[in-house]
């Protein structure tokens, strides 16, 4: 195992909710050894095939845009951060996530990148989301308007029912994958949707799908190694019960930060239903120093802490000598010297303010580590929301928001 997670200062535990987490332990076990969940199903035969034969395509284009929202999107634009350098895209072809629909900004995209080279993977669960389908019209237009055939250069991805987007499917007869009926957005990272841009940014993903499955089969078949990594849902599920309903998660690698709002949508929509729920808050150490630190040091004490950070690595030292002896400290010292002290540094003065922090730590920044990781905050959120009495994979309270939406537009 490639991950490791330190306490500090844990609430004290009641019996009767020792026995709680007894009792889901065992459930969520064994519905790892029944393959009851979906994204296991998914992930224990991978569909590596379609996505291989996929790639091939995607890369004989300059840019590949993936439509999509929420769990539809972040799951892969976390795996493709692993691969991008944070600071400018290097891959070949460029991927870019379209989310949101301000018209702004992917009209500026569409300004800026030759739409001949260009393919677009399209994808809804349902086929009915209303962002992703705008998405979709809004950029066929500019290829009507540019006089760009759409032949082979719109892919689909949604299930296999009746729907808008099966229907524009259809008429326009784009290529098609099924999206898997059995797993929801949030959960869809180990299936073709999060493959698919992470293949074609490099990331090997037969080794994050075995890594994934790996961990899986390590904590159904082992009950310490179970307890070991998932008294943090317990955890976190007693502090919630003693008004710590705030879980910020930091991790001190950039390429990290996608993955923090990839967790921030797995803990928000799976947890937050009939009055109860656990609201995540995103940071990014060491920039969230500068912007949040004061708050949560000296703000209401009801948030936890959990540090993400990796094992050191080698980093040129710099000369700073010449600055002269206020810097003294820093002189033939590296950036990853600084990066690591100012991490132990932020989580040993929350410590001392006696607030619940944890550290994890990962081996490195790879397939294998990130796969576990995903895999641990996957089953670590589903035993929170089993401790809480409420289902993690459905999203009721959305639905009104849905329908206001449209009544807005045809007010219009």
């Amino acid at each position: 195992m490639k991950l490791k997670q330190t306490f500090f200062n844990s609430p004290k535990v009641s019996s009767e909710d020792k026995a709680k987490y007894k009792k889901e332990k065992h459930s969520i076990i064994k519905n790892i050894n029944e393959d009851k969940f979906g994204f296991l199903q998914e992930l224990k035969k991978p569909r590596l095939n379609e996505v291989n034969n996929l790639i091939d395509h995607l890369k004989k284009f300059d840019n590949v845009l993936f439509l999509g929202t929420g769990g539809s999107s972040l799951g892969g634009k976390t795996l493709v951060s692993i691969s991008d350098n944070y600071f400018l895209t290097i891959l070949k072809p460029k991927i870019f996530f379209i989310e949101n629909v301000d018209s702004l900004s992917i009209s500026s995209l569409m300004e800026n990148i030759n739409l001949e080279k260009t393919a677009v993977v399209v994808i809804s669960k349902s086929g009915e989301t209303i962002e992703t389908i705008s998405q979709l019209c809004f950029i066929l237009d500019e290829f009507k308007k540019k006089k760009i055939s759409t032949n082979k250069k719109f892919i689909v991805i949604t299930e296999s029912k009746d729907s808008t987007l099966k229907k524009i499917k259809e008429i326009k007869d784009f290529s098609y994958l099924e999206h898997s009926s059995l797993i929801g957005g949030r959960f869809s990272i180990f299936s073709i949707v999060g493959l698919i841009p992470a293949k074609l940014s490099g990331f090997n993903i037969e080794l994050f799908c075995s890594s994934g499955l790996n961990f899986f089969k390590e904590i159904a078949s082992d009950t310490k190694i179970f307890d070991y990594y998932f008294n943090s849902s317990l955890n976190q599920y007693v502090l919630s019960k003693n008004e710590k309903r705030t879980s910020v998660i930091m991790p001190y690698v950039d390429s990290l930060f996608n993955l923090s709002l990839w967790y921030k949508q797995l803990l928000a929509e799976s947890s937050g239903k009939n009055g109860v729920g656990i609201t995540p808050l995103n940071s990014i150490g060491t920039v969230d120093q500068h912007s949040q630190l004061q708050l949560y040091l000296d703000g209401p004490k009801d948030k936890t802490f959990s540090f993400i950070s990796r094992k050191k690595i080698k980093s040129n030292k710099f000369d700073c000598s010449w600055i002269g002896s206020k810097l003294s400290f820093l002189n033939q010292k590296s950036l990853e010297d600084l990066f690591y002290s100012e991490m132990l540094a932020t989580s040993e003065t929350l410590i001392r303010k006696k607030l619940p922090v944890r550290r994890i730590e990962l081996e490195c920044v790879d397939e294998e580590s990130i796969a576990e990781l995903i895999s641990f905050f996957i089953i670590e959120v589903i035993l929170i929301c089993k401790l809480l009495e409420v289902n993690p994979f459905d999203q009721p309270a959305v639905e009104e928001g849905k329908l206001l939406t449209k009544r807005f537009l045809n007010d219009i």
